[in-house]
């Protein structure tokens, strides 16, 4: 609820600043266009309901942003993070005279706030807070665009809009400023043509009078003090915090290189971490949403309190098994042992993977699929033409994955690996999809073959091996390249039984396990082969078909 707050009330304020810097890039034209822009950009702020929400939203979130300030245990921060926090912390100073200078003395002394009045303020009678108003319009500006980075950025949609949202940033405040800059020009030069007469005509226009004078000054020092105060007050409350914790004792976590991590009273395991300098990943920011600050809890977690509505939300979105939490959301009031489950420079798509795949055994099924004779087709066709076969085959074997709900885990030159049972553990449901996506393969392959029949120097078929066991599952591969995966002797018996259908000239060659754990009934006439796994002593047991069993329908 708080963070949602927080965003919302963001949203708001950066909904005004984007009107006004809309308004400001009307000045290239003239003075006067920015006046009449006005009326249909930060002019409609003004009308009663929406000025309160505005200033209830810009009190919601200083108060908001700041307490979350207060009550960070640790300040090893990313330098975004860095960044967006002392932009936000400048902005009262930089903003209050502005805002006395044009709202509040229009409320206490009937000053128009017109363009043209404000511009001379700015250009001619203050020159020195005409710069401060263009470094407020790259700060304010700034320090929104990097909260809606960090909100955008666990969208599945936000990498293909980056580009042009980040474009956008670029483009709204360099037109407002170049807008402010040509008309204070046009303002300077209106002064120095018009003289006396022009500057008393605007400011008469304007009813600026001494009273508004009198209260403009007298209220700069007092002001500048308290927005000074407003920028440190987090830090000094943050560090008497600090000091009250180091008298107290908290509870420790171990990590599993053996050392040992105090949690200050209150602070969350992600605090902790970073705070001892242990590199941890949180794309959102600690707020619950990304998990990529994922960790596993061994001895201790049953002392942890259950997980609140937003890390419940997370977890299930992942479907975490049970001991895995979230870093920035557990507060131990009891020793605890943790480990990291993603590097620290996981990114929002890595926090959407399951959770339950982090290095785990559990029960497969795995299907090795071989492309027959494809070294022959290097010998008849052009490298192109190949490779465009070669694109088919797999685009239509992983076609016939996905409709039968399994995983593409590994690529060969003319082959692939495929996993079920990754998100059920059900082990009839598992073959029963297995074999599906089986019995999709030997549809496509014949399909392939009728539709590039006049590309092929020969007819395409395929070898399938099938088996079932447990196999260690998670992601593998080189930094920044890892997929889902799976190692063991499973797989390895599953590539085995593929080679056999080489030796029976069978399309298809499946385990004993399979027809032994699975709802699919053994054909008439099967004969049971056996085969030595390379390596060990043992045999596996196997059938080798010349067509698909007969299947129960998929329940999807």
């Amino acid at each position: 609820m708080i963070q949602n707050l927080r965003l919302y009330s963001g949203l708001t304020l950066f909904a005004y600043v984007f009107m006004h810097l809309i308004n400001q890039a009307a000045g290239i034209i003239s003075p006067e266009a920015m006046e009449a822009a006005d009326l249909l950009t930060t002019g409609i702020w003004q009308f009663p309901p929406l000025e309160i929400l505005l200033l209830a939203a810009a009190i919601t979130h200083f108060l908001l942003a700041t307490a979350r300030l207060t009550s960070r245990r640790s300040l090893r921060l990313r330098k975004s993070e860095w960044a967006q926090m002392i932009l936000g912390l400048c902005i009262p100073f930089l903003l209050f005279r502005h805002i006395i200078a044009t709202r509040i003395i229009e409320l206490g002394f009937d000053v128009d706030p017109a363009f043209e009045r404000v511009l001379l303020d700015l250009a001619v009678f203050l020159p020195s807070q005409g710069i401060l108003h263009a470094i407020a319009v790259i700060v304010v500006w700034t320090h929104g665009c990097i909260g809606i980075h960090f909100w955008l950025r666990l969208k599945p949609f936000y990498p293909r809009w980056r580009g042009a949202l980040g474009a956008t940033a670029v483009l709204v405040p360099t037109l407002a400023l170049a807008g402010f800059g040509a008309a204070s020009a046009e303002i300077i030069r209106r002064s120095e043509e018009g003289g006396r007469k022009y500057v008393f005509g605007v400011l008469d226009a304007a009813n600026v009078n001494d009273a508004a004078i009198k209260f403009y000054e007298n209220a700069v020092l007092p002001g500048t003090i308290i927005a000074i105060a407003l920028a440190f007050a987090p830090f000094v409350v943050r560090q008497i915090r600090q000091t009250i914790d180091r008298i107290k004792r908290g509870p420790m976590l171990s990590m599993p290189n053996g050392k040992m991590i105090r949690v200050a009273p209150g602070a969350t395991a992600l605090e902790a971490l970073r705070d001892a300098g242990v590199q941890m990943a949180s794309v959102c920011g600690g707020h619950g949403r990304c998990t990529t600050c994922r960790i596993h809890c061994g001895s201790g977690i049953d002392q942890l309190a259950a997980p609140g509505k937003i890390e419940a939300a997370a977890l299930a979105s992942i479907h975490a098994p049970r001991g895995m939490r979230l870093a920035c959301q557990i507060r131990p009031l009891n020793d605890l042992a943790v480990a990291p489950l993603l590097p620290a420079n996981a990114t929002a798509q890595d926090g959407r993977r399951p959770g339950g795949l982090s290095g785990s055994e559990r029960q497969v099924v795995s299907i090795f699929t071989d492309l027959r004779d494809s070294t022959r087709l290097g010998e008849k066709k052009m490298p192109y033409d190949v490779l465009f076969i070669l694109n088919q085959f797999f685009a239509e074997m992983t076609e016939a994955l996905r409709e039968s709900g399994g995983l593409y885990a590994q690529f060969t030159g003319d082959g692939l690996m495929a996993l079920y049972g990754l998100d059920t553990d059900d082990t009839e449901t598992m073959i029963r999809d297995a074999l599906h996506g089986a019995a999709g393969m030997l549809r496509r392959i014949e399909n392939l073959n009728e539709h590039l029949k006049s590309e092929l120097p020969h007819t395409l078929r395929i070898g399938i091996g099938i088996h079932m066991g447990e196999a260690i599952v998670g992601e593998m591969g080189p930094p920044g390249r890892e997929n889902i995966s799976a190692i063991g002797d499973t797989i390895n018996t599953a590539a085995r039984l593929e080679s056999q259908t080489k030796k029976h000239g069978v399309p298809l060659v499946i385990s004993k396990a399979i027809f032994d754990h699975g709802p699919i009934a053994l054909p008439e006439n099967a004969v049971m082969h056996e085969v030595a796994l390379r390596g060990k002593d043992q045999t596996v047991a196997y059938y080798a078909l010349e067509n698909m069993p007969e299947l129960p329908e998929r329940v999807v």
